[in-house]
């Protein structure tokens, strides 16, 4: 648990600056460059993320699902991330191909030609993409230094060189340069620390590891349908600043989400290896997984919800105004998709149930392209944000039907009752100042700040056995660094 702890505080160490980073860049992006701009972005973005996934072909989980069972192994260490390090850059060559192939073939692609052109080497470089193997060995404390250091020289690039509406170019540049450079950074290390990761073609085996990759790689893609079908589809039927405005209002969203998945990202080692060791242990260790998530996504939820009427036109800009109902709309995602993300990768995964996993999300894609048709012919990007969050609860249900064939976890726990009653007073005290909140930015802010310590407090009162351990395990860890 102490290990377990000290990861979790790096991972949010991570996190939390993953966070500030866009919160810094976002609201200077969004005014310099506007939302026609911000949308073609958002478009390149959405299009080329199912080549990431082609690129990928499942490698992250089925990796770090296969190299946790043999880190003790050297050698098998050694032999097993070869393979699967020269089948990612065999499949992320395919995928440029292919993503270069539709761009020429569409119009609309081939009118931004450049911004497009940028992000293949994104997909080029995938194969340098090396999280998995952190992860497998539970190494946060490289992965929070390098992230930090790429955030710094980006945030000094993007202020010093990204001046009005006709840097996008130069803007799409830095980005690149920041992920070959997380990228390459990232091999060095490993290469040092882990595997000597070397491209050999007598490392291509298909045979071996295809099968379960392709399934897992179904899966992610089919799951990548539907989160970026929203953005094409929007982009395809209405205009670039739509998409613009759109994915302000997501990503105020989006860039919360990785703090409650940080819970089951540090967890999801150990929750694949007591899968294997002790059925006790791993209930316990999914029972955390779930019960953190509402400890931490309920509140924040509730609070996008109310503060997104100020944060977002301060975040982005009166011209994203529109943006509001859509990040209001979007709030509830904050748990969902951590939730959907345990029962997927903490348990069909992890038992191997790979095909109930494909059902599940061949069913949310068939629901959200249904959704998004009939929704956004009728309510625009607002329609978009509802057959979102429909999506999300038919991926949790989905998801949740074929877990309890596994194991027996209850979604509907009185921890899930008592974070939700803990948020009453936001609300009570909202419906009260709601004019000063949503129309000053002081207001919103101590609105913020007082949730926050009323929810602590809450915590505390009620002895919460999750915050309680928690905070005697940091105090105990400070305690013996200072000694």
């Amino acid at each position: 648990m102490n290990q377990y702890v000290k990861n979790y505080f790096l991972s949010i160490a991570n996190t939390v600056m993953m966070l500030l980073f866009p919160l810094i860049t976002f609201p200077y992006i969004s005014r310099v460059l506007g939302p026609s701009n911000l949308g073609i972005i958002n478009f390149a973005v959405s299009y080329g993320y199912y080549f990431i996934h082609i690129a990928s072909f499942g490698l992250n989980s089925y990796a770090i699902r296969e190299v946790s069972k043999v880190r003790n192994d050297k050698r098998q260490v050694e032999t097993i991330c070869n393979e699967l390090f020269n089948l990612n850059l065999f499949f992320s060559i395919f995928s440029t191909i292919l993503y270069f192939t539709g761009v020429f073939l569409v119009q609309n692609f081939r009118e931004n030609l450049l911004i497009f052109s940028f992000y293949s080497v994104i997909i080029l470089s995938n194969f340098l993409a090396l999280d998995w193997l952190l992860q497998s060995f539970e190494d946060y404390l490289f992965s929070t230094v390098r992230n930090a250091l790429i955030c710094f020289l980006s945030l000094i690039a993007i202020f010093l060189l990204v001046k009005n509406d006709n840097d996008l170019a130069i803007y799409m540049l830095i980005t690149c340069i920041a992920e070959i450079g997380t990228k390459i950074s990232t091999l060095l290390y490993c290469r040092k620390k882990y595997a000597k990761l070397i491209i050999r073609k007598k490392f291509l085996n298909f045979n071996k590891h295809l099968k379960s990759m392709f399934t897992l790689f179904s899966f992610r893609l089919v799951n990548g349908l539907s989160a970026n079908l929203d953005k094409l589809m929007i982009g395809f039927m209405m205009v670039y600043a739509s998409v613009g405005v759109y994915s302000a209002g997501v990503k105020f969203v989006l860039i919360l989400i990785p703090i409650v998945e940080t819970v089951g990202i540090v967890l999801f080692p150990k929750i694949n290896i007591s899968a294997y060791k002790s059925h006790d242990e791993y209930i316990r260790n999914l029972k955390i997984n779930y019960n953190l998530i509402l400890l931490v996504g309920i509140p924040m939820a509730v609070g996008v919800f109310l503060s997104s009427g100020r944060l977002i036109p301060l975040l982005a800009g009166e011209q994203y105004v529109d943006a509001v109902n859509v990040s209001r709309i979007m709030a509830i995602v904050i748990i969902l998709c951590p939730i959907g993300d345990m029962l997927g990768s903490k348990t069909l995964l992890v038992f191997k149930k790979d095909k109930w996993l494909l059902y599940c999300s061949s069913l949310v894609a068939v629901s959200n392209i249904v959704l998004n048709v009939l929704f956004i012919q009728n309510w625009g990007i607002n329609g978009a944000a509802a057959a979102s969050v429909l999506s999300y609860v038919v991926a949790v249900l989905s998801r949740y039907y074929f877990t309890r064939k596994i194991v027996k976890i209850n979604l509907l726990s009185w921890d899930a009752l008592k974070y939700s009653l803990f948020t009453i007073p936001f609300t009570i005290i909202y419906i009260i100042f709601r004019d000063n909140i949503d129309n000053n930015t002081i207001w919103a802010f101590g609105f913020i700040i007082f949730c926050m310590i009323v929810y602590t407090i809450e915590l505390l009162v009620t002895k919460d056995y999750l915050a309680t351990m928690l905070l005697n395990k940091f105090f105990r860890n400070n305690k013996k660094s200072v000694c």
